[in-house]
């Protein structure tokens, strides 16, 4: 894929994942209030819009900058390289898509902690070079992002994350 088209790519999913943390927002005010503390249930995924928002806006600005230096400074590859490296990115799209689809149809079954590691160093594992690939570090990272996120959430934010089988 020429680099100009992967500034294209950031551009749209930026533009996309704007419009998904708007809707995300604007959904969180449906919430109901459980308990009398002035932090409910919509404070984290509010923040997470923010966040969400927040980060799809410097990626759009950052792809369009990117875009804009690469559009007039264009270096040609090769037809045949340009096309595989496309197919390939595209079949890592549709792969990662498809990963998160089976991620979340697993979390009430598996729970968040099993799901969640093993989404991680699926994913860790496909996007990274052949020659970067090291599942050992792969699985120690997806094990300690996991059980952070969960204990986070459990101890301080103070919300159950599905369980699982683990109970």
């Amino acid at each position: 894929m020429k680099l100009h088209e992967n500034k294209l790519v950031d551009l749209f999913s930026a533009l996309f994942l704007i419009v998904v943390s708007i809707v995300l927002y604007i959904s969180t005010f449906s919430f109901r209030q459980i308990t009398a503390s002035k932090i409910g249930s919509n404070f984290l995924p509010q923040m997470v819009a923010i966040a969400l928002f927040i980060l799809s806006a410097v990626l759009f600005v950052s792809a369009l900058i990117g875009w804009r230096k690469e559009k007039k400074i264009k270096t040609e590859l090769g037809a045949k390289q340009e096309d595989n490296e496309e197919k390939r990115d595209y079949k890592l799209v549709l792969i990662s898509l498809g990963l998160i689809a089976v991620y979340l149809i697993l979390i009430p079954t598996l729970g968040f902690l099993l799901s969640t590691a093993g989404y991680l160093f699926i994913q860790m594992y496909l996007i990274s070079d052949l020659e970067k690939r090291s599942p050992i570090k792969f699985a120690a990272v997806s094990i300690v992002v996991s059980v952070s996120v969960y204990w986070v959430f459990k101890n301080v934010f103070f919300l159950m994350l599905p369980a699982g089988i683990l109970g």
